[in-house]
């Protein structure tokens, strides 16, 4: 019965935000920036391999980041205005089926829109690395990039789940949109920040501050761990054993994120 609670409302809101203008308005976006892929490669007079990979897997990142905080975080507040979520509540689903439903629907949305891309993506990298034969990166593999793009669709996962945090405690959706930039913010350079603190003896103000600095970066979520954009570019080794780990990091640090968002969300004043 649980099972099939989740499922049901992640199915209605991957079908929600497909018919979703903003949806196919952002993927329109995304493609035009991949496309555009073909004419900013040939700007530069080398390493035209390497800016034409690492432009296709940011045209995807970006394209990630606008379907997260608009979309995902539009459809969230749509239930609230329109008095949805008050119906679905009323039947025999609980809030921890109702985040996880909302969550796993808008994790399906984030796929899809990944794999469109993606292939887009590949396809302009693919025309580039054919034209230009000489500026082929050395060791450039396709699996390298597939395992790159899932990487960064983890990351969207892991960002999406903190976002359910905050809307899940935040008194408006602008509040929780706020909240989830931020959180992405820090975690994009939390892992830089631990470097600094921790390799550098004379890091300024926070010199003397590694304890906390290590404690923070494993309280956000350590989003640059996902970006392989890097490695794709230039055909660096990415080995299995450090996928698993990633993929492993991104579905315990998400279901940690919706359990607690079960608990503050039960705290929230809906009405």
């Amino acid at each position: 019965m649980h099972v099939r609670n989740i499922w049901f409302l992640a199915l209605a809101t991957c079908t929600e935000g497909i018919r979703h203008k903003a949806l196919w308005a952002i993927v329109c976006l995304a493609v035009l920036l991949t496309m555009a892929n073909l004419g900013v490669t040939t700007l530069y007079s080398w390493d035209l391999g390497k800016v034409s990979v690492e432009f296709g897997l940011s045209a995807v990142a970006f394209t990630g980041l606008l379907l997260v905080f608009f979309l995902g975080m539009k459809i969230l507040a749509d239930d609230l205005e329109r008095s949805r979520i008050f119906m679905l509540l009323s039947r025999p689903v609980s809030i921890w089926q109702y985040l996880t439903g909302k969550f796993l629907g808008l994790a399906m949305i984030l796929l899809l829109a990944t794999i469109i891309l993606g292939l887009s993506a590949a396809l302009s990298m693919h025309y580039v690395l054919w034209k230009y034969p000489a500026y082929v990166p050395p060791n450039f593999s396709w699996l390298t990039y597939v395992m790159a793009l899932t990487c960064q669709w983890l990351s969207l996962v892991v960002l999406l789940a903190m976002s359910v945090l905050c809307f899940s405690f935040a008194s408006h959706p602008f509040v929780a949109l706020l909240l989830a930039v931020s959180s992405y913010l820090v975690g994009q350079n939390m892992e830089l920040l631990r470097r600094v603190v921790v390799e550098n003896p004379k890091a300024g103000v926070l010199t003397g501050q590694e304890n906390l600095v290590v404690a923070l970066s494993w309280i956000f979520p350590n989003l640059s761990l996902f970006d392989k954009k890097y490695a794709a570019a230039y055909g660096m080794a990415f080995i299995g054993q450090e996928f698993m780990l990633l993929c492993l990091y991104s579905i315990s640090y998400s279901a940690l994120l919706i359990y607690l968002s079960t608990l503050l969300f039960k705290r929230k004043e809906l009405a």
